[in-house]
């Protein structure tokens, strides 16, 4: 594998080329008291580097794809706008020792020499629901081209092709993958670290708000479908549980106090009151229940924390049917408070 020396560092050229090493890392500076990004690659690569070998990989990945009703709500012409328009790069980083994927996307046209960042938190545990190329190209993409920086990192425990990716503790020791994010951001000079948000969707919300209480300068705080209260949730979907009991060390023998530590509608005083908040949720969500939104919006309106809640009838856990409409709620939000 050949490597290339930029800024007194070697890096890492598979399969990415000398034009995106120029576009992302000429920009940078990376000196040792920051995180540097390993290893990137463009997100349009291999399967995903046409709409055509995208459309063939989700028919053979996918038994029940539908080929007519994918290219209504991801039509060509959407995705050639956002290739040409977009930087979207995989890479790596360091944290614990430990190797993390991660994600970036900017404008390929920087108007502005600053841009506002949303750090991203993705939903699932271990493996299950990583951040998929349609969640960059879709919801992300669209932050993007309202003229956000958005970053996010997949959590330790979560990249089976990847040695020394440490364990998933939903929400323990993960939670400074995400942290580490904001030492990368020093690095991007196009990256106003003055105006910093963060989106979570599922156990995403539940990273956003654990890592809020870290990130006293943090703007503004979206949240999708999140998890605030665990205690309820177990009372609803007791199969969780085991999520739980898999990945949370000694969650038996701690079990109140870890339960406590995930659950922000328990120290809502920690979070940041300079950052409102907005709590996106679907009523017929089966995978998280309304009520954990609809108690948190109560919850902060009892502290006076800026907030607003959103409740979309019929809605399921990824509101994807009402995508537009929250994708422009997102962007609303971060465009008025960033």
């Amino acid at each position: 594998m050949k490597k290339i020396k930029l800024h007194g560092k070697y890096i890492k050229t598979a399969f990415i080329t000398a034009t995106l090493v120029t576009s992302f890392f000429a920009q940078a500076n990376f000196v040792e008291e920051k995180i540097a990004i390993d290893n990137p690659k463009t997100c349009f690569t291999g399967p995903f580097s046409t709409y055509e070998y995208w459309m063939d990989y989700n028919n053979k990945k996918f038994s029940r794809y539908n080929k007519k009703k994918f290219a209504k709500w991801y039509p060509k012409e959407r995705f050639d706008k956002i290739k040409n328009n977009i930087e979207c790069f995989d890479f790596t980083y360091q944290v614990d020792g430990f190797t993390i994927a991660g994600f970036y996307l900017k404008p390929k046209q920087v108007i502005d020499k600053k841009l506002p960042v949303v750090i991203y938190n993705r939903g699932g545990n271990g493996a299950y629901g990583t951040t998929p190329f349609d969640i960059k190209v879709g919801k992300l993409a669209e932050l993007v081209k309202e003229g956000f920086i958005v970053i996010g990192s997949l959590y330790r425990g979560s990249s089976l092709s990847i040695l020394n990716n440490g364990e998933d503790e939903f929400g323990g020791a993960d939670i400074k993958d995400v942290l580490a994010l904001t030492k990368i951001l020093e690095a991007l000079p196009e990256a106003d670290t003055s105006r910093v948000g963060m989106y979570g969707w599922s156990r995403g919300g539940m990273q956003t708000y654990i890592a809020a209480q870290s990130l006293p300068n943090i703007k503004a705080i979206a949240v999708g479908a999140g998890v605030s209260n665990q205690e309820l949730a177990l009372k609803i979907r007791p199969k969780m549980e085991n999520v739980l009991i898999k990945r949370v060390p000694n969650f038996k023998e701690n079990r109140a106090v870890e339960l406590e530590k995930r659950s922000a509608i328990k120290w809502i005083d920690k979070l940041p009151k300079q950052a409102p908040i907005l709590l996106l949720h679907g009523d017929k969500d089966k995978r998280v229940n309304v009520k954990q939104s609809i108690q948190l919006a109560a919850a902060l309106k009892k502290e006076n924390h800026p907030h607003k809640l959103v409740v979309y009838p019929g809605g399921n856990h990824g509101l994807k049917r009402e995508s537009k409409k929250v994708n422009q709620e997102v962007a609303t939000w971060f465009k008025k408070y960033l």
